[in-house]
């Protein structure tokens, strides 16, 4: 009897001891993603801001991979996020923008597959994926949840108390109140959401002996920054930011002024900068954890922005071009570094063309699981393991697109990008302080740049290369045409208000058209479309663009134009147009006045007649000032009259 018990015990010791070694064998992977970080604040690169600092993040980086062409699958959160945990483009299933295309139950995601190998999966912080049936993370195959599920939140009012304090409807246009664990709402107090998002992977990580899987992804360094942590005011000169006042003005009138730069804070870039300092801090008590535990031997750390750095938070993205909500490289190209221990190295960098959708994969095969053959994303493994950039490439072609007028077709040398022009409120330091600047432009039209040479897109190449440039427009529409519309949250195509054009819709003799301020249903070719029902509107509301709004239209040869004719579209939310220029160019860059005058404050048909006929293949119709009412305006259609 003894015997046969102690047969069973040495049995059962070492079936044990065989799961400990099969669980040792499958990394512990942590994904760290940082909402809105510029692409030059982290302290260990050779761009960064001179004056951030990030100590803890550099530690890690001097044994890991920094990708320096990492790019995200779209310029904003939500639909990037969805691209990133299916590594799939989001675009397959019509996810091209805020409220679009959700995620759909179908799509297999990196926590799920995860899972099934065996691993505890947790998501800390913030969810955001444009609604859909799975909307939640514990259906997204994660088995623990802490955070929120929205595109933003506050740091410091976590609480029913808060929510209360505010009124529910006020709480929650400002994002204020309880988290979400898992199911149910947990309220903080005397709390901040780094804090506990920190604090939450370090106990994930301390009570596990399992494989875990941590998507760990901070609401910092995203608006609103101006929250700032009450321990490190001090340490910035700061003072807490008043909060807004409901009895006032509006949310939606306080967000334009301090989350959209309508009022420039002088210490805006302090502000960022504290916020990632509490994040860089939080990232130093994983790592110690690790260590402590350790386990920091056996756990992967791969670290990536959801997007670009946003002018409105004050982010650094030098030396890229735009921002976040712009197809500029400012706006899709991230930071993004991987920790392999099992793999010695010290820091390097990798000049590879990458993309968030390669990181599902690669932690797929990291921890030996099959690969679905449907992903649009790569593993990186291959290029991790040898440390050098091999003689094929991950891709050869990445895209990006809004699922309308606006889109991106890249490969390793080449960039096209296609009507991205964007003007905005703009900012500059001055010995440390921000003040007002000159609006920010990012150039539209159709635009090639030669990335090896000329990452911050300064030179366009569009002229010289036009083979170039009906490659990679070819190589778009394939990829589009392969990809669904626009589809709401729900999964249903939406309504073709402006237009969803599979292919160019403008009609015969022009070959471009685009706008400084464009909402994403109103482009500037539904002026040139021929249908009164769809109409060019400049952008309303926080985006508002600053005036003068323009549309610039490229001929397809050198026409002889006598002037225009415009058909006006009131609305209660649109002015009339007032003062008006038209102007002319031989390049689509340099341009010269041909006439300008004022229009009567109606919707009738405008007609406006040149002092001279003008020989030109480039026009610009601008919007010099509008009739009093709200600061935007609409065309039906606009029409050159070519003789």
């Amino acid at each position: 009897m003894t015997s046969q018990l102690f047969i069973r015990s040495l049995f059962l010791v070492l079936l044990l001891s065989g799961c400990s070694r099969q669980w040792q064998e499958k990394p512990n992977i942590i994904l760290v993603v940082i909402d809105d970080l510029g692409y030059a604040d982290l302290g260990f690169l050779p761009h960064a801001a001179s004056d951030v600092s990030t100590p803890n993040i550099d530690r890690l980086a001097s044994t890991s991979v920094f990708f320096s062409r990492a790019y995200a699958t779209s310029p904003i959160c939500s639909p990037s996020r969805a691209g990133l945990i299916t590594g799939k483009y989001q675009q397959r299933w019509g996810n091209y923008w805020y409220g679009e295309g959700g995620l759909p139950e179908s799509e297999k995601k990196l926590p799920q597959l995860l899972s099934e190998q065996g691993y505890y999966t947790a998501k800390i912080g913030k969810t955001h994926m444009n609604g859909g049936p799975v909307e939640h993370p514990l259906d997204h195959g994660y088995q623990y949840f802490m955070g929120f599920m929205d595109h933003t939140w506050d740091y410091l009012r976590l609480s029913e108390k808060d929510e209360k304090a505010y009124g529910l409807k006020n709480a929650k246009r400002a994002h204020i109140g309880a988290l979400i664990k898992n199911r149910d709402k947990v309220s903080f107090e005397q709390d901040y959401t780094t804090d506990i998002f920190s604090r939450e992977t370090v106990r994930v990580i301390e009570d596990q002996d399992q494989p875990f899987f941590i998507h760990l992804s901070y609401n910092a360094v995203h608006h609103p920054i101006y929250v700032g942590h009450p321990a490190y005011l001090e340490k910035y000169g700061l003072q807490q930011f008043p909060f807004w006042d409901p009895a006032r003005e509006t949310y939606g009138q306080w967000h334009k002024k301090w989350g959209h730069l309508g009022e420039v804070d002088s210490d805006g870039r302090k502000r960022y900068l504290l916020q990632l300092n509490v994040l860089d801090d939080g990232i130093g008590k994983i790592w110690q954890t690790l260590e402590r535990s350790g386990k920091s031997e056996n756990t992967v750390i791969v670290l990536v922005s959801d997007n670009g750095g946003t002018i409105n938070t004050y982010a650094n993205n030098q030396p890229l071009s735009g921002y976040k909500y712009m197809f500029g490289e400012g706006g899709i190209r991230v930071p993004m570094m991987w920790y392999v221990p099992s793999i010695k190295m010290g820091r390097q960098e990798n000049k590879q063309l990458v993309s968030a959708m390669d990181i599902m994969p690669t932690l797929l095969e990291l921890a030996g699981a099959e690969v679905p053959p449907d992903l649009d994303g790569k593993s990186l493994l291959k290029i991790l393991e040898e440390q050098k950039v091999p003689a094929q490439t991950v891709h050869d072609r990445l895209f990006w697109s809004d699922g309308r007028d606006q889109w991106v077709a890249m490969d390793r040398k080449w960039k096209l990008a296609h009507n991205i022009g964007w003007t905005h409120l703009n900012y500059k330091t001055e010995q440390g302080r921000q003040l007002r600047a000159d609006p920010y432009e990012y150039g539209g039209g159709i635009q090639l740049y030669d990335l090896e040479k000329d990452e911050a897109e300064k030179t366009n190449l569009a002229a010289r290369h036009p083979e170039i440039v009906t490659a990679l427009t070819d190589s778009y529409w394939r990829w589009r045409n392969s990809m669904s519309d626009p589809k709401t949250g729900k999964g249903e195509l939406k309504p073709l208000t402006g237009g969803y054009p599979r292919q160019n819709t403008l009609p015969e003799g022009i070959v471009n058209t685009y706008s400084n301020s464009s909402p994403i249903n109103h482009y500037a070719a539904c002026a040139f479309d021929g249908d009164p029902a769809t109409s060019w509107q400049s952008k309303k509301g926080n985006d508002a663009a600053i005036l003068p709004y323009f549309i610039v239209t490229a001929l397809d040869q050198k026409r002889l134009i006598r002037g225009l004719r415009l058909f006006p579209k009131k609305g209660k939310r649109t002015s009339a147009i007032k003062n008006y220029s038209c102007y002319t160019s031989e390049n689509g860059t340099d341009w010269q006045l041909i006439t300008q005058g004022s229009f009567e404050n109606d919707t009738f048909q405008k007609r406006v007649t040149f002092p001279e006929k003008v020989e030109t293949a480039f026009l610009k119709f601008q919007m010099d000032a509008l009739y009093e009412g709200p600061e935007a305006t609409a065309l039906s259609e606009l029409e050159w009259l070519v003789e």
